[in-house]
């Protein structure tokens, strides 16, 4: 085994005090909880709505707040959003498929085992880490989709390539935080796949997954006719619909 480090990697720095902060949050909000019945009975008398507010406005809120500074700690950490123009830009319009995925692949998944290296620098509890390595996959996974939705043209056999890339993601991935990622990858392969559907399909698809945002949809109908040849007036009316 290789010896730890000697110094925590500059971008590490802030994680410990952060994840620090956030626990303790949780735990006063734990202790409020706990103490709940005592701070009415000593206040219902002079201002019964006083105590529920509280904990609705404020107390309450603490999970959420959580999650939304795990995630972004995530996102500070894992520097990939200049990937969504790598994953756009990539050579699409190929001709035939081969057995190799492309470039920008490789460097993710170099780049996510940095992540998990930084993690376990932070001296972080493991619950933690696993938390913030899920955030990070969730990360990819909307990175993947953006970058996806941008690409202006592709045939057939890239679209294949797309699925290819993503599989040899998914298996990298797997092997870096040692669990199934592909529910949370599933994401970017129902956005795949739905270059199959016919044109009358795109609407009700839209309604159905309000999880991609409509520049992504929009993104994905205009390849879409791009590669099977609509008409103008088909594209356009497509579009109208989404409105």
């Amino acid at each position: 085994m290789d010896p730890a480090p000697t110094s925590v990697p500059e971008s590490t720095f802030g994680l410990k005090e952060r994840c620090a902060a956030v626990d303790t949050m949780s735990f006063v909000a734990r202790v409020l909880h706990r103490s709940k019945p005592h701070l009415q009975s000593m206040l219902l008398q002079n201002n019964p709505a006083i105590v529920e507010d509280f904990f609705v406005n404020l107390v309450d809120t603490v999970p959420d707040l959580t999650e939304h500074i795990h995630r972004r700690t995530a996102r500070l950490l894992l520097h990939i959003d200049g990937f969504i123009d790598r994953i756009a830009n990539a050579k699409w319009e190929v001709k035939e498929l081969g057995l190799e995925h492309n470039g920008y692949v490789d460097l993710l998944l170099e780049d996510f085992k940095h992540y998990r290296t930084r993690l376990a620098h932070g001296d972080l509890y493991k619950e933690v880490q696993e938390q913030l390595l899920d955030y990070g996959v969730e990360h990819v996974a909307v990175t993947l989709v953006e970058g996806l939705s941008r690409v202006k043209r592709c045939t057939d056999e890239g679209r294949a390539l797309m699925s290819l890339d993503l599989q040899v993601l998914i298996n990298g991935l797997q092997h870096i935080v040692l669990k199934d990622v592909k529910p949370k990858l599933q994401v970017v392969e129902t956005f795949i796949k739905a270059y199959y559907l016919p044109a009358t399909e795109y609407v009700n698809w839209a309604r159905a997954h309000p999880e991609y945002s409509k520049n992504q949809v929009v993104g994905l109908i205009n390849l879409v006719a791009y590669m099977k040849g609509w008409k103008r007036k088909t594209r356009l009316g497509v579009l109208e619909k989404l409105e």
